[in-house]
């Protein structure tokens, strides 16, 4: 009589199960050499990217947006204060933080025309090559004309290495650039505030100095039509209208002479007034923004991390080790006896 044979689903079960703790761990003492060397191998890998790799250093500073002390110093009484439209101005001077023409100062200023740090790098400049044998390759970004392609693509390479960015709800901002010089990432971030409060200044008084000159040749025009009105007033009391039989008519048109000089005397000084308020707001505009903390150069670098590459190179180097072990001995799961 044969022996009893065992059930095929017992035998499947036994093939297909898992191996024991023991028995996978004496499969991985066996090969730990293999996982050590594959460990070792990423290590290398990751220590000469570390010794090859450019480091970057990011530098930070602050400005505090401010949309009332402009108004304030024109009025002289403080503007009401309204929060959603604090939040509104702040975040739209932040959008004018982010504009071209203001990373077009810091490039002029900081001479960073040529800078090696904001040269597009292989990949950028193949893109670009792509882009110009495009015959009908259009962009949005073209240069306008009249500028300077050199500032241009300097101010566009440098607006990918600089960030911009509101503090909470706070009226705080934060610039920061990440070049490879701790000393020149932060002149770039204190020439960038300097920068924005340049050009926030210039904005008002190009304003003013339109302003002015709309009220000034307004102010010339009415000075004319003032002297002529007064004139006409003069000329009509010497005239001898004023005795006879129609000198009361002639005192109701006098009069409305009188009336019509006096007007124009009255829009002429209040247009003389303005003209002077607005003619002074070229020497005592302010700008919105002021630097509350100027930048440093750091102490240390901000990218590559070293800690966090060498420690993904270990990992990757220890999980590609464990595949090669589980591929050359299956035992470890179950798959052989």
């Amino acid at each position: 009589m044969r022996g009893a044979e065992p059930h095929p689903s017992a035998a499947m079960a036994s093939v297909g199960s898992p191996a024991p703790l023991s028995t996978a761990m004496t499969a991985l003492r066996r090969h730990w050499k293999t996982i050590a060397l594959t460990s070792a191998a990423t290590v290398a890998a990751a220590v000469l990217y570390l010794a090859v790799a450019t480091s970057q250093y990011t530098a930070t500073g602050l400005i505090l947006i401010d949309t009332k002390s402009g108004t304030s110093m024109r009025s002289g009484t403080p503007a009401p204060s309204d929060a959603n439209v604090d939040s509104a101005n702040i975040e739209s001077q932040i959008e004018l933080l982010k504009s071209e023409r203001v990373l077009r100062r810091v490039v002029v200023t900081q001479h960073l025309e040529n800078d090696p740090a904001l040269q597009p790098g292989p990949i950028g400049r193949a893109l670009d090559a792509v882009k110009r044998t495009i015959v009908f390759w259009k962009s949005a970004s073209e240069p306008q004309a009249g500028d300077d392609p050199e500032v241009t693509a300097a101010a566009r390479q440098l607006q990918k290495l600089t960030t911009v960015k509101r503090l909470g709800m706070t009226y705080v901002v934060e610039i920061s650039a990440t070049l490879p010089s701790g000393v020149q990432a932060a002149d770039v971030v204190n020439a960038y505030a300097d920068a924005f409060i340049q050009d926030q200044m210039q904005l008002r008084e190009d304003i003013a100095r339109r302003i002015s000159g709309l009220l000034q040749a307004r102010t010339t025009e009415l000075q004319a039509q003032t002297q002529k009105a007064e004139n006409d007033v003069e000329q009509f009391k010497f005239s001898g209208s004023l005795s006879g039989e129609n000198s009361a008519q002639a005192r109701v048109q006098l009069k409305n002479l009188e009336s019509t000089a006096q007007t124009y005397r009255v829009l002429h000084d209040k247009f003389l007034e303005r003209y002077a308020e607005t003619w002074q707001q070229q020497f005592m505009s302010l700008p919105d923004a002021q630097v509350a903390s100027r930048a440093y150069p750091p102490q240390s670098k901000s990218a590559p991390k070293s800690a966090i590459i060498l420690a993904a190179a270990l990992f990757a180097g220890a999980a590609l080790g464990l595949v090669l072990v589980i591929t050359r001995d299956r035992r470890i799961i179950g798959l052989e006896p």
